[in-house]
């Protein structure tokens, strides 16, 4: 049974994919498009979370993608500017990806399941872009939230279809991998 409270089962196959797929967001993470410099950056890493977050589950996507943040800090040119809120943001944004995607396979028919994800990436982007990171922005550097929403937060509006799209672009194709489908079940 799958529960927010399940921990999968830690196999040499769980712990490779997690591996590739953190080094896979790494990469992507440079790929990112800066807006407006410390407030506005999008990357699709949202949906190599999304894929950790399906393998993981809630308990160990936390932990995952909190010591991710760690290391990405440490290994990138901020390393002088750690700031542990946002390794905390990471880790609760894990187990929210978590939570909505472990164990799940989705159809691109499937209305049910274009909803569901509809449901999750407009949750997942309101809690990170619209609630945690403005204000973690205020409490850094001082850039009071509706200022940011004015210089052009509210932009990450246009974020969650296309979220919304290149998931469900994704997670259809994922689940004809054999290899994946067994990631799915925690036992695995």
């Amino acid at each position: 049974m799958k529960t927010l409270l399940t921990f999968p089962k830690l196999s040499v196959r769980r712990l490779a994919t997690i591996g590739i797929l953190l080094a896979l967001s790494y990469l992507l993470g440079r790929l990112s498009i800066t807006i407006i410099p410390k407030q506005l950056v999008f990357s699709f890493t949202f949906i190599l979370e999304s894929i950790i977050g399906s393998i993981t589950g809630p308990l160990l996507g936390f932990l995952t993608l909190g010591i991710f943040d760690l290391i990405d800090t440490l290994f990138s040119e901020k390393a002088g500017m750690f700031l542990i809120g946002w390794t905390v943001m990471e880790a609760i944004m894990g187990f929210i990806y978590g939570a909505f995607f472990y164990g799940r396979s989705f159809s691109w028919s499937s209305k049910k399941d274009w909803f569901y994800v509809s449901l999750a990436m407009t949750v997942i982007t309101i809690l990170g872009s619209f609630i945690m990171t403005p204000w973690l922005i205020q409490h850094y550097y001082h850039v009071p939230i509706m200022a940011q929403f004015i210089a052009g937060r509210w932009i990450k509006i246009v974020e969650i279809p296309i979220r919304i799209l290149v998931a469900m672009t994704v997670f259809p194709q994922l689940n004809r991998i054999p290899e994946y489908r067994k990631l799915l079940n925690p036992q695995n």
